[in-house]
């Protein structure tokens, strides 16, 4: 081979060399080729196509990298043969989502301590956790039976048309039926019990749904109201106080002048109470006249109160009443002048009242 030198060589672009081109090296002593260039020069391949490249370029030999740093919470460590990543962040803690269940959630709890807890009743009252609830639908939060002890009935269904009673330890509740008219709640000794409100004698009782009343009646007849006039055959009362005696009417009659004197004629007043005018007559002094009062009233027991009537205030002490003799339907009464003088004739009034 002929001398050559650099300068009589022709040049090639990096960009023109290929597989067939060949490299020269002389170490002084020995020349030699080197293989192929493409066997000389690597080339790097992109495997995927997602995330960053660690090598950022390659050009006309010169390989560009990226540096791997650490982050918040991660740190990285290089080895002869490795790249280490550590994670590091403040109160995290790994959980294994193969370990968890159905109807868990994360919840945080106030210890700082992350953890899977079922969605249960019990969690979600916990003390840990009261501060998350705040409210709890009873159709759709709670299962089962409400016992009483937490404000339900223990009681799964209830009886229609009733109210609710407890027994004598408050520890059951049970209903008490009221479907019929006239039913009551009264207390008894042993609780709460329904009675049936019933008519006696001479009492109704009726009831009106539609007015909501029920109402309890007395006959006639078995008592006695102020604004009533009753009429009442024999009775024995021990004792009455009253404030007025009214008799059933008042009856009158006019003493004829048939006797001798007029003031001896006989009259007739049936009646328990009634009125005579006497004939007008004067008395002689210290004499005293009879005459019969016929009354079926009178019986050989009554009692007669007897007042006279007269019609001057010179008279009144003259003249004066008394009764001589009472037998069935007859009463024989006197009027007397006991005094020295003669009572004047005079138009006067004998009032009566037969009491038996």
């Amino acid at each position: 081979m002929a001398n050559v030198t650099i300068n009589s060589l022709t040049e090639v672009a990096y960009s023109a060399l290929d597989g067939a081109d060949w490299l020269v090296v002389d170490d002084g002593t020995t020349t030699r080729k080197l293989a192929a260039l493409s066997a000389a020069i690597k080339t790097i391949t992109t495997l995927g196509s997602a995330g960053a490249e660690v090598v950022k370029t390659i050009s006309g030999g010169t390989l560009s990298q990226r540096d791997i740093v650490g982050g918040e919470g991660v740190a990285v460590t290089e080895s002869a043969t490795a790249l280490t990543f550590a994670v590091d962040i403040p109160n995290t803690t790994l959980l294994d989502a193969a370990a968890a269940v159905d109807d868990e959630l994360l919840i945080w709890d106030i210890s700082g301590t992350p953890a899977l807890k079922s969605i249960t009743v019990a969690n979600l009252l916990s003390t840990s956790l009261a501060s998350y609830l705040t409210t709890v639908n009873l159709a759709t939060n709670v299962s089962g039976i409400l016992p009483i002890a937490n404000g339900g009935t223990g009681k799964s269904s209830l009886t229609g048309k009733g109210i609710l009673t407890t027994d004598a330890t408050g520890a059951n509740v049970a209903p008490t039926v009221l479907d019929a008219d006239a039913e009551l709640v009264v207390g008894t000794t042993s609780g709460p019990q329904m009675k049936t409100l019933t008519a006696g004698a001479s009492i109704t009782v009726t009831q009106d749904n539609s007015a909501n009343t029920l109402t309890i009646g007395f006959t006639k007849g078995n008592y006695v109201e102020t604004s009533d006039t009753p009429t009442f055959g024999n009775a024995t009362m021990a004792e009455a106080t009253v404030d007025k005696i009214m008799t059933s009417g008042t009856k009158a009659v006019t003493q004829g002048t048939s006797g001798t004197p007029d003031l001896t004629t006989s009259v007739t007043c049936n009646g328990s109470a009634g009125v005579i005018t006497l004939a007008s007559g004067s008395i002689a002094a210290t004499t005293v006249h009879s005459f019969v009062l016929e009354n079926t009233e009178i019986t050989s027991s009554s009692v007669i109160m007897l007042t006279l009537l007269n019609p001057t205030t010179a008279d009144e002490d003259n003249v004066h009443l008394s009764l001589q003799s009472v037998v069935s339907s007859r009463a024989t009464i006197n009027i007397a002048n006991n005094t020295s003088t003669i009572a004047t004739a005079q138009v006067r009034k004998i009032h009566f009242m037969v009491m038996n």
